[in-house]
């Protein structure tokens, strides 16, 4: 490590967040920047807090086990501008359908997962495969032995979650939709 003085804990804290592709574990801040992980917390909550009073453009938050620096939306136009909008991922109604009973009921198997549909979901299925956006989690015992499947990192990160528990249940999801409604 380096010997100067003007590095501190929430430099090395906050390099280590940037120079990554991926979000980054608090134990693994912690570990590189010798420290315990309590205090990455209040680390990344400072340095937001400074983002914010500085009208930067991007912040750090937790999102797929780890954190990662993300653009304030007021700034997506122009980042998008930049990118092209579908440089993320492309879905379509069929995949979002089979995509959205997987991250609500996972683990979840295809025949299931066609019976909520009320149609064969192969195609959206395969296409999630190919986007990263799930994974096989094994096999059922049922006849068959069909796939299970579960969400990804790449979902998390896509839709800004930190852990498959900050998915919304069905009902909750009925209550948001009930309230938009009105």
């Amino acid at each position: 490590m380096s010997n100067d003085t003007n590095i501190n804990t929430e430099s090395i804290v906050e390099a280590l967040i940037f120079a990554s592709s991926e979000p980054v574990q608090d134990r693994k801040l912690a570990k590189i920047a010798g420290v315990e992980r309590e205090i990455i917390q209040r680390i990344i909550t400072k340095l937001n807090e400074k983002y914010r009073n500085d009208g930067n453009s991007f912040e750090i938050r937790q999102v797929g086990g780890g954190y990662s620096v993300y653009i304030l939306s007021d700034f997506a136009t122009w980042v998008e501008e930049l990118l092209g909008k579908n440089r993320g991922v492309h879905l379509t109604r069929s995949m979002f359908e089979a995509l959205a009973i997987i991250a609500v009921k996972q683990p979840i198997t295809k025949p299931v997962i066609d019976k909520i549909r009320g149609v064969n979901s192969s195609g959206p299925v395969t296409q999630l495969l190919k986007q990263g956006l799930i994974t096989f989690r094994g096999r059922a015992s049922s006849p068959g032995r069909p796939f299970i499947y579960g969400t990804t990192i790449k979902f998390l990160k896509v839709f800004g979650l930190n852990s498959p528990q900050d998915i919304p249940t069905f009902e909750e999801l009925e209550k948001m939709f009930a309230v938009e409604e009105e």
